[in-house]
């Protein structure tokens, strides 16, 4: 090959390895130029629209981040077990390979379908307890479990997220950070 094919070559690979490793874009129906961006690393692929245009997919991965277990919007203690929930608010690397949508990427929390049997294995009942009396605001604890069924959706004129909770990944850690952010109307 001669030096000037070799440096010939050189922008070609660049435009080839551009163009594999940027993300998907799917337009939303009559989503007014809203769309889902699907990071090509993803470890979902993207089946279709369902009702309410909610965006549906398939496969299962390992979400790891941070697990909260506690009221969701307006509760006033003595809590009733049917005002608290479980959302992921997924780390930096689970964040950076889930599809989100364009315009609507503020910070992201997952709902877990399932996500009282992770609550059952990982919350104590002494934590649990303490949250229904409203001695605490929220059990936290840094995961690693196995997801699928994820989905977005737009609720409120906010992004919305969910995935069914399979199993454990690995064992859990007391989360160190601070939960804070913009989700929404939530």
């Amino acid at each position: 090959m001669t030096a000037f094919a070799r440096i010939a070559l050189v922008p070609m690979a660049a435009l080839l390895v551009s163009a594999t490793s940027s993300a998907r874009v799917i337009p939303l129906p009559k989503g007014e130029g809203e769309a889902l961006v699907v990071p090509v690393n993803s470890p979902v692929r993207f089946r279709g629209f369902g009702r309410y245009d909610v965006a549906r997919f398939a496969g299962r991965f390992v979400l790891t981040g941070t697990f909260i277990y506690g009221c969701e919007i307006e509760c006033e203690p003595p809590l009733q077990a049917d005002e608290v929930f479980v959302r992921i608010v997924p780390d930096a690397a689970s964040t950076g390979v889930l599809p989100r949508w364009k315009f609507r990427n503020d910070n992201m929390r997952i709902y877990l379908v399932g996500g009282e049997r992770l609550a059952q294995a990982i919350v104590t009942p002494r934590e649990k307890a303490a949250l229904l009396a409203g001695k605490v605001e929220d059990v936290r604890k840094q995961v690693a479990i196995v997801v699928d069924d994820y989905s977005a959706g737009i609720e409120c004129d906010s992004a919305s997220y969910s995935a069914r909770y399979v199993a454990l990944a690995k064992p859990v850690r007391l989360a160190s950070a601070k939960v804070e952010g913009d989700f929404g109307c939530g």
